[in-house]
C-alpha cells in the first residue's frame, strides 16, 4: 500500500480541566470495579495516604538506539474538515406483551442472539419512525442521523429547537408492529418509541475541540463522547445492514454474507461441528501523535481484520451428526452425548411448529428418546413425547429414537424433539463450545499471515463503507484517509546470552553452546520416573528405560549430578495418584511423569499434590516422549532438561546488553491476572460462592536473573489491585532476605488493565504501591508500567517477502515510541518475539509512574533484555519474562483453585478479604519449600 498523506497538525494539548459525568454502574461487573477501587481507597486511608491526581506522565523524548526501519500500520488518519454541532438523544423502545409483562428492545444483552435480535428490532422500529415522522426528525432540513441501533442517537439538527430550555424534551411514538417489516414484530399492536434529550446534549465537532478535549495529561479533562460519536459515525453503514453485517461489542463487526461483500470463499470455510468462519473487522478510534510527533493530537481509526467461528443455522439433529460424525437418528452413546452437549450448551434455538416462532436456550441432551420419555399431562395421565406431538400438533416424528433436546423456557427445563428445533443463526462459538479438532482448525485458519490480514482490512474497510464515497461522513466533514499511516521505527540489537560459555541472540533466537548451565541445580537423591496410561497406550517399559537413560545422560552433560531413580515403572491411570501420595510420604522430592495425551484430567491433580506435598512433579506428554525415544528429537529433550534445571532451582543462562540495563540494585516485578472463566457468576454482597481472580507475580528477588513468584487470591472484577500490597511485601522482603539490602529501584510490569483503567490505577493503585515501598525505605524509586496486547494495532514490514510467518512479520527488536503513541502518555510498542504463525501482535507499554525519569532508550533496552530470560527455549518472548512467569503463576493459581473447588464450591462466609487471605495461605507456595523455585516452568 502507498503511504498515507501527512495529516495536518492539530493544536497542542492544552485543555482546561473539565469534569465528565460519572456513569452509574448498571451491571455486576461494573459494581465490582467500583468496590475494587473502594478497597484501594480504604487501604490508602488506613495508611494515611491521599489518592493521586489522575494525570499521565509527560511523554519524554523518543529513543534513538537501533537501526531505522520503515513500518506500515493499520492506522487510517482522520481529518475534521469543518465544524459541526451534533445533538445527543436517548432512545427507548418497548412493547407490552400483557398487562404485567413488557419487552424492552433497547435493553442491553449478553448472548449473541439477543444482541443481534434486539439490534435488528431497534433499527426496524426507529427507522420506521423516522420514515413516518420526517417533520419531527427534520429530514427536510438536511438532518444527519447517527444511531447506534440501541439507545444512543446523534443528529445534526436540534429536534427540540422550538422548546424552551426548561421544558421536557421528549417525544413518544406509538407504532403498530404490523406496519413494520419484521415478522416477529407484526403481532405487537402497540410499540412505544421514546426519543428524549438529556441536559447539555450539544457537542461541537471540530479539529480544535478534538485537539483540546481528547488527549490531555489530566485524564479527567478528556471527554470520551468525542470518541463515541466518531465510532458511531464510522459504524453507521453497519448499523443499517442488519441482514448483512453483525455488530458486536468493542467495535467488532462480522460479515454474514461475506462473498457478497468481496471476500474470498477461503475466508469463510466450514470448520466442522456445524460451524463456519466469518471474516470481520475490529474498528477503534484512537488519538495519536501522528506524523508531526510530540505535542500533536490527531484522530485516527485503527482497523484490524479477523475471523471467528459461528454456528450454522441448521437442524439440531443435523448438527448432532456433524459433531459426532455419524448418524444419530437412533440415539447417541453416553460419550457422543457428552461431546455434543459441550458444543451446543448455551446456544439459542427456535421452533415454528406451533404457528409462531419460539426461541429457547439449550441446556443439554436427554438420555432418552421421544418414543420412551414420558411425562405427566395436566389431566393426570402420562404420555410419551412422541404421542404428545402426534395428538397435540398432529406431527408424526420421523426420528422418535433420537435423543431429546433439553431447553430452558421461563425458568423450567423441558424436553423437545431435536428434529423440530433449529440452531439460531449468527451465534459465535465460545471457548467451552469448542472441540479439540475444530479448535485446531479454527486457530489455524484465523492465524492469517500479514498479506492476508492486509487484504481482510482493505476488503472490510470498503464493505463497511469507510470510503471517500460515504455521503454521511462527507456531510459531517469527516475525512478518513484511504491509505494507512507509514512510520519510522527502530530495530534494537540482539543480546549476549551467557551459559558457561557465551553466545549472541540474532532476530530473537540463538543456539545454546555445548556445555554446562550457568548454574546447575542440585538434583534430589530420592526421585522416581513413571509412565501413566491405559491398556491402549503405546509406551513400553523399554521405552521408559530408554527415555530415563537419555534424560540422565543429558542432565550429566549439563553439569547436573543425578543418581539412578528409586523407581521406574508403568502405572495405570487409576493407580497414579495413590502411588504419588505414597512416595511423597516417603520423602521423595522429584518425580518425572510421562502421561498419555488422551488423559487430560491428571495434570491439575499432579500440581495440587506438588503444592501440598512439596514434591516437584514434572509432567510430559507421551507423544513428546515417543518423539525423543523413537524419532531421536534431541531438541525436545533439551527443552525438557531446561525445565528440569529451572524447576529444581538452577539457572540456565544470564542475559546482558551494552547498556547494562540489568543492574544488581533493582527489583523487577511482573504482575499478571487470571479472571474467573467466562460464564461463572460474580459474588454479590457476600452471597453465594467465592469466585476470586488470581493475581500472579514473579520477581528477581532471589538473584538478578532468576524470576520466581507466587499468587494471591483477590476479589473479582477489580479495576485496581489492593493486592499489590501483598505482591510488593512478598517481593521486597524476599529481596532483602537474599540480597541483604533493599533495592534502589523497583520496576513493575503489570498486565490485565485496559486504557479505561489507567485513571483509577493512577489515582489509587500507584499511591498504594508507593506507600508500601516507602514503608521499607523512602529512597526506593519506582517505575510502574502497564502492558497490554488487548488492542487493535498491527505493524507490518514495508515490503512483504517470503511465505512463512517468520519471514513476513516484523522482526524481534522493533520499537515504536512516537507517531502511533498516545499524545499525553509515556508509551512505546516493542515487538520482542519471533512470530511463528499468523501476524505479529505487538505489546503496548504505558509508563504510568517513573520516579527515575528514565529515558525511553533505557526503558526499551531493559524491556527487550527481559524478554530474553525465558530459560526454557532459545527464543525471546512477547512480554518481559517477569510478566510471562507471573501470568503462568496466575494460571497455576486458577488450576489449584479449580482442583480445590472441583467437588464442592466454597461458600462465602464472613469477610471475603479475610477468607481469601486464608485460602491464599492454603493454596499458594508461600508456606512451602517451593517458594524460592520457579515451579511453574
Amino acid at each position: 500500500m502507498p503511504p498515507m498523506p501527512p495529516m495536518p497538525p492539530m493544536p497542542p494539548v492544552t485543555a482546561p480541566p473539565m469534569t465528565p459525568m460519572a456513569p452509574i454502574p448498571t451491571n455486576p461487573q461494573e459494581m465490582h470495579q467500583k468496590s475494587g477501587n473502594d478497597a484501594c481507597i480504604k487501604r490508602l486511608g488506613q495508611l494515611n495516604v491521599e489518592a493521586a491526581p489522575k494525570v499521565y506522565l509527560k511523554p519524554s523524548e523518543p529513543g534513538k538506539v537501533g537501526k531505522p526501519a520503515d513500518i506500515q500500520t493499520n492506522i487510517f488518519g482522520i481529518e475534521i474538515e469543518k465544524e459541526t454541532t451534533v445533538f445527543r438523544y436517548m432512545v427507548h423502545a418497548k412493547a407490552e406483551l400483557s398487562p404485567t409483562k413488557e419487552a424492552v428492545f433497547t435493553k442491553k444483552g449478553k448472548e449473541d442472539f439477543v444482541v443481534l435480535d434486539r439490534h435488528e428490532k431497534c433499527c426496524n422500529i426507529f427507522f420506521y419512525a423516522v420514515e413516518k415522522n420526517p417533520d419531527f426528525f427534520k429530514m427536510k432540513d438536511g438532518n444527519c442521523i447517527i444511531y447506534d441501533g440501541q439507545s444512543t442517537l446523534y443528529t445534526t439538527v436540534n429536534l427540540f429547537s422550538q422548546l424552551d430550555a426548561k421544558e421536557k424534551k421528549s417525544r413518544l411514538f406509538e407504532i403498530n408492529g404490523a406496519e413494520i417489516g419484521n415478522q416477529e414484530l407484526k403481532s405487537l399492536p402497540c410499540i412505544s418509541l421514546e426519543v428524549y434529550a438529556p441536559r447539555d446534549n450539544a457537542l461541537v465537532i471540530s479539529a480544535e475541540t478534538l485537539g483540546k478535549r481528547t488527549a490531555d495529561q489530566n485524564t479527567e479533562s478528556n471527554n470520551r463522547e468525542y470518541t463515541q460519536f466518531l465510532e458511531l459515525a464510522l459504524n453507521q453503514h453497519c448499523v443499517k445492514q442488519t441482514d448483512r453485517i453483525g455488530c458486536f461489542e468493542h467495535g467488532k463487526v462480522y460479515f454474514l454474507k461475506p462473498t457478497e461483500e468481496g471476500f474470498d470463499a477461503r475466508d469463510c470455510i466450514d470448520v466442522g461441528d456445524g460451524k463456519v468462519l466469518y471474516p470481520g473487522l475490529k474498528k477503534s478510534i484512537q488519538f495519536i501523535e501522528g506524523p508531526y510527533g510530540r505535542g500533536q493530537n490527531n484522530p485516527s481509526v485503527v482497523i484490524d481484520g479477523m475471523k471467528a467461528a459461528f454456528h450454522k443455522e441448521q437442524n439440531v439433529l443435523e448438527k448432532f451428526s456433524e459433531i459426532v460424525n455419524r448418524d444419530v437418528s437412533r440415539g447417541m452413546s453416553d460419550n457422543d452425548r457428552d461431546k455434543a452437549s459441550q458444543v451446543i450448551r448455551g446456544l439459542d434455538c427456535y421452533a415454528s411448529y406451533s404457528n409462531r416462532t419460539r426461541h429457547l436456550r439449550i441446556e443439554g441432551i436427554h438420555q432418552d428418546c421421544a418414543a420412551k420419555a414420558r411425562f405427566e399431562l395436566s389431566d393426570g395421565k402420562s404420555s410419551t413425547v412422541q404421542q404428545y406431538y402426534q395428538e397435540k400438533y398432529n406431527i408424526a416424528l420421523k426420528f422418535p429414537g433420537a435423543n431429546l433436546l433439553i431447553c430452558k423456557e421461563r425458568g423450567n427445563k423441558n424436553f423437545y424433539p431435536a428434529e423440530l428445533m433449529t440452531i439460531t443463526k449468527n451465534q459465535r462459538v465460545t471457548i467451552p463450545q469448542q472441540t479439540g479438532q475444530q479448535s485446531q482448525k479454527t486457530t489455524k485458519e484465523c492465524a492469517v499471515l500479514p498479506d492476508v490480514r492486509q487484504r481482510l482490512i482493505v476488503t472490510g474497510k470498503k464493505a463497511v463503507n469507510i470510503t471517500e464515497e460515504n455521503e454521511l461522513l462527507h456531510a459531517l466533514g469527516i475525512k478518513v484517509y484511504p491509505e494507512p499511516l507509514m512510520i519510522k521505527a527502530r530495530e534494537l540489537e540482539g543480546k549476549e546470552i551467557v551459559y558457561d560459555k557465551k553466545t549472541t541472540s540474532d532476530a530473537g533466537k540463538w543456539r545454546p553452546p555445548p556445555g554446562c548451565y550457568n548454574k546447575p541445580a542440585v538434583f534430589p537423591d530420592l526421585w522416581a520416573i513413571y509412565a501413566v496410561g491405559t491398556q491402549h497406550s503405546r509406551f513400553s517399559i523399554q521405552d521408559l528405560n530408554a527415555f530415563c537413560s537419555m534424560f540422565m545422560d543429558t542432565l550429566s552433560r549439563k553439569g547436573i549430578t543425578v543418581k539412578t531413580p528409586a523407581e521406574t515403572s508403568l502405572l495405570h491411570v487409576d493407580q497414579v495418584m495413590s502411588k504419588l501420595e505414597n512416595i511423597a510420604m516417603n520423602k521423595c522430592k522429584y518425580v518425572f511423569i510421562i502421561t498419555d495425551d488422551n488423559i487430560t484430567h491428571l495434570h491439575q491433580k499432579y500440581k495440587a499434590l506438588e503444592q501440598r506435598a512439596m514434591m516437584t512433579i514434572q509432567d510430559m506428554k507421551m507423544s513428546k516422549a515417543n518423539s525423543v525415544v523413537k524419532d531421536g528429537k534431541r531438541l525436545t529433550l533439551e527443552n525438557v532438561i531446561n525445565k528440569t534445571n529451572i524447576k529444581l532451582g538452577g539457572l540456565n543462562y544470564t542475559v546482558s546488553d551494552t547498556k547494562r540495563s540489568m543492574t544488581d540494585d533493582q527489583l523487577i516485578i511482573g504482575v499478571g491476572i487470571s479472571a474467573p472463566p467466562p460464564g461463572t457468576k460474580f459474588l454479590l454482597e457476600g452471597k453465594g460462592h467465592l469466585n476470586p481472580q488470581i493475581v500472579g507475580f514473579a520477581s528477581n528477588a532471589v538473584s538478578n536473573h532468576e524470576f520466581v513468584g507466587d499468587f494471591v487470591l483477590a476479589s473479582v472484577g477489580q479495576d485496581t489491585m489492593s493486592s499489590i500490597e501483598d505482591v510488593l511485601k512478598n517481593s521486597v522482603e524476599m529481596y532483602e532476605k537474599n540480597r541483604k539490602s533493599f533495592p534502589k529501584r523497583i520496576i513493575i510490569y503489570r498486565s490485565g488493565a485496559s486504557e479505561g483503567s489507567h485513571p483509577s490505577i493512577l489515582a489509587y493503585e500507584i499511591p498504594l504501591a508507593r506507600a508500601i515501598i516507602h514503608g521499607y525505605s523512602k529512597d526506593i524509586k519506582m517505575i510502574y508500567i502497564v502492558v497490554t496486547k488487548e488492542h487493535s494495532y498491527r505493524f507490518f514490514k514495508d515490503q512483504l517477502r517470503g511465505t512463512k510467518a517468520t519471514e513476513m512479520n516484523i522482526p524481534p527488536g522493533i520499537v515504536l515510541d512516537n507517531s502511533v503513541t498516545h499524545p499525553a502518555c509515556k508509551q512505546f510498542f516493542l515487538n520482542s518475539h519471533t512470530t511463528l504463525q499468523g501476524t505479529a501482535k505487538t505489546p503496548l507499554y504505558s509508563v504510568l509512574a517513573d520516579d527515575c525519569n528514565a529515558p525511553m532508550d533505557r526503558l526499551e533496552e531493559l524491556t527487550f533484555t527481559l524478554c530474553h530470560h525465558h530459560q526454557i527455549v532459545a527464543l525471546s518472548t512477547s512480554v518481559p519474562t517477569p510478566l510471562y512467569v507471573a501470568n503462568e503463576y496466575a494460571k497455576r493459581g486458577r488450576a489449584l483453585w479449580a482442583e480445590k473447588t472441583e467437588n464442592a464450591p466454597i461458600e462465602a462466609e464472613g469477610s471475603e478479604s479475610t477468607r481469601l487471605k486464608d485460602l491464599t495461605k492454603e493454596l499458594s507456595y508461600q508456606m512451602t519449600d517451593l517458594h524460592m523455585k520457579r515451579v511453574n516452568a
